[in-house]
């Protein structure tokens, strides 16, 4: 609540106590028989801020000065009154219009994607995939049920495309662009929900690459079946533990790489289309620096997605071929605009 409405409301609340204190006092000072209850007392200040006329419950005529407090009651806590109407009025047609303003600028802005991502949930998880989508520049969509949630990491990352709804529902993920979206990772807490929303993507986009995450081995098998792909954080948090243990150095270098902020570095992707120039020739005409920090790590042979690891300079690029890099952003976009 703005600072504004609670402070008129305060004084609002400070008027009335006084004017039912008041009025209750002066009937004992006075020793007005039968005196005024605290119930009469606090009538006759609602009545007499609210200027409704009904006339005056208690005879504040017999009583020297009360009318003329009266009147000080009345001034005082109208114009009080007026301003918390009018702040509280102001506040619910600005937010409705703030609302509104928004949901335009979000659809408009979800509208002209295509080929995004849509992350269902922002979470535990979701928060960190959400970070990791914006640090790797990727358009994306989140569906979020909690408005607070949304406002609040739109505040940390920026006006990112985002739908206030239900990721279960097709008609928010029809808002969220799913006919056009190339993905959709579900990071949902409950795994029911979960595979609501992978059988409801299969449904309105069989094309999609779906990712979702489990809590159970056993339930994770049904979101297989469907062809989702999924992650159980509770597996990967163990393995995660062995590898600290077993291999430290590694673990510590790839967390530097994951949790840099200045320079960004990532393993990514790359698929060569059939029309890329890169097609038919070899790893040794590949002139990576002109693109800046690139490592080709491996190339993913079409179509079986074979590895071959370190590929030497005699190895023959096919459409269909998957380079591998450690890479930062901008070099990966230099390389993708002129080979793919």
């Amino acid at each position: 609540m703005p600072s504004s409405i609670k402070n008129s409301l305060l004084i609002l609340a400070g008027i009335y106590l006084l004017g039912t204190i008041g009025y209750y006092i002066m009937a004992l000072v006075y020793q007005v028989s039968p005196g005024w209850s605290l119930v009469d007392c606090f009538y006759m200040t609602a009545i007499t801020l609210t200027t409704v006329g009904y006339g005056e419950v208690i005879d504040v005529a017999s009583v020297p000065g009360a009318r003329i407090f009266t009147v000080i009651i009345l001034m005082s806590g109208l114009g009080v009154s007026a301003y918390f109407v009018s702040t509280v009025t102001a506040f619910l047609v600005e937010g409705e219009l703030n609302n509104l303003f928004w949901r335009k600028k979000m659809k408009k802005e979800i509208d002209r994607l295509t080929g995004h991502i849509i992350l269902c949930g922002a979470g535990r998880v979701g928060h960190y995939i959400l970070s990791e989508l914006q640090v790797a520049r990727h358009e994306f969509v989140l569906i979020e049920q909690d408005e607070a949630r949304v406002m609040e990491l739109q505040e940390q990352y920026g006006k990112f495309p985002a739908i206030i709804g239900d990721a279960t529902q097709d008609y928010d993920l029809r808002q969220a662009g799913v006919e056009k979206a190339s993905g959709i990772i579900s990071a949902l807490v409950d795994d029911k929900d979960n595979l609501c929303v992978v059988v409801t993507c299969k449904q309105l986009n069989p094309r999609l690459n779906i990712i979702s995450r489990c809590r159970g081995r056993e339930f994770a098998k049904k979101l297989e079946l469907l062809g989702a792909k999924v992650v159980i954080p509770n597996f990967i948090g163990g393995l995660r533990m062995a590898s600290q243990m077993i291999r430290p150095r590694v673990v510590r270098y790839l967390d530097t790489m994951l949790r840099e902020k200045e320079n960004v570095v990532r393993i990514e992707e790359v698929t060569l289309p059939e029309n890329s120039n890169l097609v038919a020739s070899k790893v040794g005409a590949l002139n990576l620096s002109q693109h800046g920090n690139l490592l080709l790590l491996a190339i993913l042979q079409h179509p079986n997605c074979k590895p071959v690891y370190n590929p030497g300079a005699d190895y023959t690029f096919n459409a269909g071929d998957t380079l591998v890099f450690q890479t930062v952003p901008d070099a990966l976009d230099s390389f993708r605009k002129k080979h793919a």
